[in-house]
């Protein structure tokens, strides 16, 4: 009979997750892994099947944890463009207090992997499309009450929007200045007022 594996999987998603986003995929061998996640191989291997496949779970795990930020600012708004508000702050105190610039783990991946891999490209265009989706339709509620303006399509807003947040955290990566983060949220508000 084989033996059971013992462990936590979603700490070893967590850790494994961590190095990735701090080293890249490529940047990390097997024996980091073995290391940050207190796993033999073997057990990574029996688990995950491959470090790809255990990058990608990874993925997964990070859209999860992204995924609650979106509904806690769904939950706190008074309205479609203060939920667009709380999307973007609610990053950022991760950008303040991420002391090693790391930036976003899907970008990241998105910089490293998006022409190396067709499985990874094929996640990042999910997830991508994802939060595009969800833009548009707080975009088109928004334009509905008048909260936000019409001048451009909602689905033009979304990609803004979209590409706001994407630039957002970039530069959140160098630059930890409150009130310039804080004015880059204000402004991307004040274009769809």
């Amino acid at each position: 009979m084989p033996r059971v594996e013992a462990f936590n999987k979603e700490q070893v998603l967590q850790r494994a997750m961590n190095l990735f986003w701090e080293k890249g995929y490529y940047g990390t061998s097997m024996q980091d892994l073995v290391d940050a996640t207190g796993l033999n191989r073997s057990s990574l291997y029996n688990t995950f099947g491959s470090k790809l496949t255990l990058y990608q779970d990874t993925l997964a795990h990070y859209k999860k944890e992204t995924g609650g930020m979106f509904q806690r600012a769904l939950v706190r708004a008074r309205d479609p463009l203060d939920a667009i508000r709380h999307v973007f702050e609610g990053f950022l105190p991760e950008i303040m207090e991420d002391c090693g610039q790391m930036g976003c783990f899907a970008m990241n991946c998105k910089s490293e992997m998006a022409n190396q891999n067709t499985d990874i490209k094929k996640w990042l265009l999910d997830h991508q499309e994802q939060g595009i989706h969800t833009f548009k339709d707080l975009i088109e509620d928004g334009q509905k009450e008048g909260v936000i303006n019409d001048k451009q399509e909602a689905s033009s807003y979304a990609y803004f929007v979209f590409n706001a947040l994407q630039g957002f955290r970039m530069t959140g990566i160098l630059v930890k200045d409150r009130k310039i983060l804080q004015d880059i949220i204000d402004n991307t508000m004040k274009v769809l007022q």
